[in-house]
Formats: structure tokens, sequence, C-alpha cells
């Protein structure tokens, strides 16, 4: 862990994240604030749940952390909620900001996960409870800052920061990997990267590519790369995968950086399928890549990737979802558009300053 400036008198911002993996996007975006903000004051992530191997020297468990008081700031990434959590912070000294990465609607687990559902639910009222304690709030989408504004929230910054598309650039290619993607799929595939949980849908995935092997006749596989984290979830692809053999579906399971910085670099195309986003970050992570990018244009989707992807309406069917892959796929004038708008957005997207917008806030708070 980088050590933080301890210097005499300096003020405090840390942030707290409710779990933490290198693998997770909010975890990538508070680190590369926490090495923002460590110009000017002492800071650190906490996490409410134990970090994983992955940043257990990065991030801090929320049972270390020291009382503040009124000069500090702390800052809330708000993405689900957690009773003992939400009471922690109201009974905290320092400055609340609360950065909106918006909560997935419960009823995608009300059948099949109710704990987390009820966490989803909580979020949801925890942000009501925050918000009278809240004197900066930030959201990391327009999609995101009109939720949060139903929570009573004014004068939102709506700003990504911390978010690099480029941040797997300089990872290493898995040599071996690459031998084993060749062998599964000579041809080519598809890559979908996410949690393996049901509102990212991955089943649309399976079933897109079972349509272009059996009716386009493309010989094309599938990788998902991404953790399972709902047992029943999974129960469920693995038998429309054993329904739909023609899949031919790879499933990755958890992935380093450098692995997925491979698959990236190898892919086809990428395609999205969740049914619900607050900020896409795969699609601009496969744009970086020089990667074509086909998704769903569900939440935040459409202001992330504009117009440097393929994006189906929210509603399409399976059908029109094949359609446009199979297009990325065979047409290569397309192929080289889609590129070419991908790499020009993405040094857009990270070309603004949107961390500078943060700390010049947070400024204004610890004064």
């Amino acid at each position: 862990m980088k050590p933080a400036n301890k210097a005499v008198g300096m003020p405090a911002v840390h942030q707290i994240i409710v779990g933490a993996s290198r693998r997770d996007a909010i975890t990538n975006m508070a680190l590369a604030m926490r090495d923002a903000l460590r110009t000017s004051y002492k800071s650190e992530v906490y996490s409410f749940h134990p970090p994983d191997e992955s940043v257990k020297d990065e991030v801090i468990p929320i049972q270390k952390m020291n009382s503040g008081n009124a000069n500090d700031v702390l800052v809330y990434h708000s993405s689900f909620g957690i009773p003992r959590l939400t009471s922690m912070l109201q009974t905290r000294s320092e400055k609340l900001a609360l950065v909106y990465h918006n909560i997935t609607p419960s009823s995608y687990y009300l059948g099949n996960d109710p704990e987390f559902a009820a966490s989803l639910q909580w979020g949801r009222h925890e942000l009501s409870l925050l918000q009278p304690l809240v004197s900066a709030a930030f959201a990391d989408s327009k999609f995101n800052a009109e939720d949060l504004a139903q929570y009573g929230y004014t004068d939102i910054v709506q700003l990504a920061a911390g978010v690099n598309p480029f941040r797997l650039k300089y990872e290493p290619t898995d040599s071996r990997l690459i031998g084993e993607l060749h062998s599964h799929f000579p041809d080519g595939y598809i890559l979908a990267v996410s949690q393996v949980i049901p509102h990212k849908r991955m089943e649309l995935a399976i079933e897109a590519v079972h349509l272009l092997r059996t009716v386009h006749r493309l010989d094309v596989g599938l990788v998902i790369a991404g953790p399972e984290r709902n047992a029943r979830y999974a129960r469920d692809l693995a038998k429309l995968r054993s329904r739909l053999p023609e899949a031919h579906v790879l499933m990755m399971g958890e992935t380093t950086e450098s692995q997925l910085a491979t698959l990236y670099r190898a892919c086809a195309a990428y395609f999205g399928t969740s049914g619900h986003e607050g900020l896409a970050i795969p699609p601009l992570e496969a744009m970086a890549a020089g990667v074509p990018v086909v998704i769903r244009g569900t939440g935040a989707v459409p202001e992330t990737v504009g117009d440097a992807a393929l994006v189906a309406r929210p509603e399409a069917n399976i059908c029109e979802l094949t359609e446009m892959l199979h297009a990325v796929l065979t047409n290569s004038n397309l192929r080289a558009t889609l590129v070419m708008r991908g790499r020009e957005h993405v040094r857009n997207f990270y070309a603004q300053d949107t961390t500078q917008v943060f700390l010049d806030k947070i400024n204004e708070l610890a004064t």
C-alpha cells in the first residue's frame, strides 16, 4: 500500500466502499480517486466487507477506521445498502459526500436471492436517510444523477471520476491463454465481461451465439469473463447451455488483469447484454483495445458509448441482437468504422478532467 501523506494538521478525505476487488469498477474508481486526493489530503479507501486478495494491500477493512472530525470529509460510494453501514455513516463526525453508482432494481433478485434483493431495497431507503446529511453529491452518469434527484438530492455533480478505459494497456498478453482460445475457438469468439448475475442477462449472449452458429452458420464462440455471484442463476445458465450445445460457451470465471487484457485483445467483438447499467465500463475497455462493440441501450449505456458502438433498443429481441452481431462479424467496413469511432471515443472520454472537478468540490468541503 502506498503511504498516505501524514502531515500534521492535514485534513483527511477517506472513502468507503461496500466491497473491494481489483475486478470491481467501483474499487478501481475509488483507488484512482484516492491517489489524486493524496496530493492534498490524508486519504485511504475502506471496505465494509473484507477486501479480497487482489486489493488487500490497497484497501483497508472498515473495522480499522479511526474516528474523524468536522474538518475531514468522508466519501461514500453508494451501490446497495447495509443497515449497519448506514447507521455508522449517520453517526460519523466528518462532512459526508456521496458518489452514486446506481442501485439495481430489486425485482431482478426477488425470486432467486431475496437477501440481496433486500440489500438493494435498503440501499434506496438509505439514500433518503442520508440525504439530509450529505454536503456534496456526485453521480457518474446523467442517468444516475436523474435517479438520485428523486431522493431529494440537488446540485448533483455529474462526473465519472477515476474511470480509465486504458487501465489494461500495459498488462502483458497471456500467451498460454491465447493458445487455449485458439484451441477452443479457431474462428474467433465474442466476449462478454461481467459478474454472472441476473440483471446482466447473460442468457441473451448464449442464445445469440447459438443463433449465429445454427442460423447464420458462423463458427464463432462465446467467452464470458466474470465471477458467478448467484448460484441459482449460474445453474439456470448451465441448463440453458445444455439445451443449446451449439452456443459453444467458455465460462472463464474470475480473471487476472493480464487474462482480461488478453481476452479483449483477441476477441472478434464485445457484446453487452445488461438489463440495467448506471455506467458501463467494459465496453469502454473493449473500445480501448480496438474491439467493435454491440450493446443493449439500457440505463446509462447510450450516454456512455455514444455513437462508437452498435446500440440496440432496450426492448430489442434476440433476433435483432443476433442480426447486429452478425453485421459486425461479417461487414468489414462496419467493423473498421466502429473500431475507429471506439478509439476516438475513449480518448475523448479519458481526456475529460473529471478527477479535477471532483477534487475542486472536495476542496470546497475541506476548507
